[in-house]
């Protein structure tokens, strides 16, 4: 990509390579795929934020996803709050480009079954527009049978008072009761717009996709599991064979994350600290493979027709 440079202003710009892109696009099935959002998640201290948000300048569809568990917080894969406010100045300053979900595990994830709410506006405040529920105990989440109608209620009510968070619910075998419950709510319920399904059979374990099931009927629908660089072409073609003219998203994770020894260097020439422990990082590269075999393949992961294809900002 090229890059506008105004020394006087010292600020710069994306170019728009739509041109480009269509030179470089496949004619395989997957070009007919609509997708709303390519999914990142795991993005944590081992990144610098403003990279996140020039690749988000160049391809606004794409959604980095940060992972909310307190006892975790600060480790890899869990941000640190003093990372994650850094991450939402570089948010306000992309003008609506750059996309954040919060994916709450753990204590976060427990507060919204259990009628809390607090922390969802502290997500609106830095930025972020979606919010996964990871109910499940891969994500140290636990509830019970005997207190669905509980939970379905506060989730319900969440979204509610919160109308500018899109929520996320997991779908899988262990979550069924509490998003068949939601399923059965939103039908009857007009107002209940800001919620969508993830299909993740895996429960957040990275497992590959073996059944590709086909949107869910008038709930935005997403996919993951087991979603890489080595996957993400047979993925998009599988969910292209069953998706219509449907509008999904993908999300992937384990397959983003690379361990390296302390003592080498991180992928932009930094020292790693010695500590004697493998340091484990999110790595851009690994996305920028998906992002590169996506446009290949002709899913547009550019701003949608009428939107500014890049802005100008002061750096921080």
């Amino acid at each position: 990509d090229l890059r506008k440079i105004s020394p006087r202003e010292g600020s710069f710009s994306w170019c728009p390579r739509e041109t480009m892109d269509g030179d470089i696009r496949g004619t395989q099935a997957s070009q007919s795929l609509h997708l709303r959002y390519l999914g990142f998640c795991g993005v944590d201290d081992s990144v610098e934020q403003e990279l996140l948000e020039l690749i988000s300048q160049r391809y606004p569809r794409i959604e980095w996803g940060v992972l909310f568990r307190p006892d975790l917080e600060g480790t890899p894969r869990y941000a640190s709050t003093a990372w994650v406010e850094s991450l939402s100045r570089w948010c306000q300053l992309s003008e609506g480009r750059m996309r954040l979900a919060a994916h709450l595990c753990g204590s976060r994830c427990q507060e919204v079954l259990e009628g809390e709410v607090a922390f969802l506006g502290k997500l609106c405040a830095w930025g972020f527009g979606r919010v996964q529920i990871n109910a499940t105990k891969a994500n140290n989440v636990h509830w019970v049978t005997e207190r669905l109608q509980e939970y379905v209620q506060n989730i319900l009510a969440a979204m509610q008072s919160h109308p500018k968070l899109e929520f996320i619910i997991q779908c899988n075998d262990e979550t069924q009761p509490i998003w068949t419950a939601l399923q059965s709510a939103a039908k009857s319920a007009s107002d209940m717009k800001n919620m969508s399904f993830l299909l993740d059979a895996s429960c957040g374990l990275g497992k590959e996709i073996s059944t590709f099931l086909p949107p869910f009927d008038g709930i935005p629908t997403g996919y993951a599991g087991g979603i890489g660089p080595s996957t993400i072409a047979n993925t998009l073609d599988g969910i292209s064979s069953v998706a219509g003219d449907k509008e999904v998203w993908i999300d992937m994770e384990s397959s983003l994350r690379t361990r390296v020894v302390s003592g080498e260097r991180a992928a932009d020439g930094s020292p790693l600290p010695l500590d004697g422990q493998a340091c484990d990082m999110f790595d851009v590269a690994k996305a920028f493979q998906c992002i590169r075999i996506c446009t290949e393949k002709g899913v547009s992961l550019t701003a949608p027709e009428g939107e500014q294809q890049w802005v100008k900002r002061p750096r921080l």
